[in-house]
Formats: structure tokens, sequence, C-alpha cells
């Protein structure tokens, strides 16, 4: 096993069948099951040393290329924000940002159906996230959603590492979990961050399956306003 610096963003690490068998994977693992190639890549991260190769403020993808003695795994990590993993703020710069990125991936996604001899892959990624909907949803200026965390400490360690300006957020328990709800606004930040902003937050949570209301009447509201920030204090 052995690995070596494409660019500043991407390595390349070769590894043997043996290598694979002592990881207990098998190379038709990495053409079914995206999560076995991300437990791979962090065991190989600890066993070469590669803990602060990475700036842990992108999106890592990855790549398979086999060879006749086992596979070549090519990691890229696509920066968010200007480079110092900082997002903008500005709705326009946000969307401009994310276009850019979202062609890279059609683009990635294209030269492997091609290296695979598939014909007719239609890249699906898009900066509207609606373009394939025969009719869009009805605008709204603001949403409530919920994230569940399954105890205290993962909800500072949200909190803490997902900021941005709500409009107001909650926190309650309920049978036994706690759930962040967050009021958010459409047509302030617009669709992208939004939906960019809850997916990070659910980095550390999981999508809840309690709405607003059910919580408000069954469950124990801890912080009634603002929580997000108030915990940020603690």
């Amino acid at each position: 096993m052995k690995f070596e610096n494409i660019n500043e963003n991407t390595i390349k690490i070769s590894l043997t069948f043996e290598d694979l068998s002592e990881h207990d994977v098998k190379l038709s693992d990495f053409f079914q099951n995206q999560q076995v190639i991300e437990q791979l890549f962090y065991e190989l991260v600890d066993e070469l040393g590669l803990e602060n190769r990475f700036n842990q403020t992108g999106v890592l993808t990855f790549q398979v290329q086999p060879h006749p003695k086992g596979v070549h795994l090519i990691v890229s990590e696509e920066l968010l924000g200007d480079g110092d993993g900082e997002i903008p703020d500005d709705p326009e710069e946000f969307e401009e940002m994310m276009n850019g990125f979202y062609n890279k991936l059609n683009e990635i996604g294209s030269n492997m159906a091609a290296e695979r001899g598939i014909k007719d892959f239609n890249p699906g990624l898009n900066i509207s996230g609606y373009s394939n909907l025969k009719e869009k949803p009805k605008e709204v200026d603001f949403i409530f959603y919920a994230i569940r965390f399954a105890d205290p400490m993962s909800v500072l360690e949200a909190v803490k590492n997902v900021v941005f300006s709500e409009e107001t957020s909650e926190l309650f328990e309920c049978d036994g979990a706690f759930y962040l709800v967050v009021l958010d606004s459409i047509k302030k930040h617009g669709h992208l961050q939004v939906d960019s902003m809850r997916a990070r937050l659910m980095e550390f949570g999981a999508h809840s399956e309690y709405s607003r209301e059910y919580l408000q009447e069954y469950g124990h509201c801890l912080i009634s306003d603002h929580a997000m920030e108030k915990l940020r204090k603690i």
C-alpha cells in the first residue's frame, strides 16, 4: 500500500488485493456501497498518517481505478466557499459557488460513465434543484424544520460547527431525544443555502420524525427562542 499527491486537493492511494483482504473489503464493494469506500478511506488515513492532509471544510469525492494487482483510490476535496471554508452570505454568490461545484460533479460523473461504456448517462445535478419537476411547488418565504439529536453534546457540537443567521430556533426534549427546530428565511437566503445549512446540521443528528407542532404539544421546550445562539455561548 502506498500513496502519492496528485495536487494540493487530491491524493492517490494504491492498494493491492492483499491490502483489501486485510480490511475485509472486496472489489465489488467499491461499486455497490459508498459507505464501504468512506470507511476504508478513514482507516487508511490513520494507517498512512494523513490526518492533516485535508482541510475538513469541503466535500470528499472518491474515484476507483482497478489495476491488475488491486485498485487505485483517488480522493479529492472540493472546497466550499473561497477556499478557507467560509460560505458566502450573499445568496447570489452562494448559488454561483454551488453551480460550479455541481458542474464539476457532473463532469466527474460523465467521465466515469464514459469509462464504463454507459451511453445514456444524463447528469442530473443542477443549481435549481427543481428542474426535473413538471410543476414547481408554491414558493414560501420561511420554513421550519426539525433535527433530532441523541444527546445534548451532539446538539452543542452541531450549533458550534454550523454557524449561520437563522430567523430563530427552539430546543425541545421528547421521548429521550433532543430536537432543534429552526426557522430559516428562503426569501432572504435562497433555497440552496437553506438546504445546505439543514444538511450540515444533519451531519451531527438525523431527520426528525416529529413536526414542530407535535413537539410543541407533546415535547418539553428547553429553549423557546434563538436556541442556537444561546447554546453557542455554553
